[in-house]
């Protein structure tokens, strides 16, 4: 059984988060009649999120912060269902934009997981969840199949913006 995140940060899930799209609304009619405040540039684009893990209650955790900052997740309780789930959306042409998978699981480990996604589909990016300390980063041959790694606890605001630049790299 795996850990994925104890939340580090004072941000709760009814806070607002720093990247939330404003609505416009009129000013009250004595201070500006007939004006409408400007719309902020929209939010990136909504991403498909496949979050892998054998813990039921991280992968809800996971799903619930994921969902928060805008994206759509499927979510598969181990490694094995994660690569089916993979291969079945990109049959559908329904493809994933990217991986989050934790390392250790029973049935198949994230690397296994990661190698596989790259195999079907090499643009694909994955990011890897260890609390196994600096041992994951410094393989090398780890590189060759994970974008990003990132190491427990992990907090929400930090995921996401991982996410956003994991899968739109400048």
């Amino acid at each position: 059984m795996s850990t994925f995140f104890r939340l580090v940060s004072s941000e709760t899930l009814d806070d607002t988060p720093a990247d939330a799209q404003a609505v416009s609304r009129p000013d009250p009619p004595a201070a500006n009649p007939g004006r409408v405040k400007p719309v902020p540039a929209p939010r990136k684009r909504s991403l498909r999120v496949l979050c892998v893990d054998d813990d039921e209650m991280v992968l809800e955790g996971m799903k619930d912060i994921i969902v928060y900052f805008g994206h759509r997740v499927g979510m598969a309780s181990g490694g094995r269902r994660a690569m089916e789930m993979f291969r079945t959306a990109i049959l559908k042409s329904e493809p994933y934009d990217i991986v989050i998978t934790d390392m250790n699981m029973p049935d198949v480990n994230g690397y296994a997981v990661a190698q596989a996604i790259k195999a079907e589909s090499p643009n694909t990016p994955v990011i890897l969840i260890t609390g196994a300390g600096n041992t994951a980063r410094d393989s090398g041959s780890l590189s060759a199949c994970v974008d990003t790694v990132l190491h427990k606890p992990i907090r929400m605001e930090d995921l996401n913006s991982v996410i956003l630049r994991t899968a739109n790299p400048a």
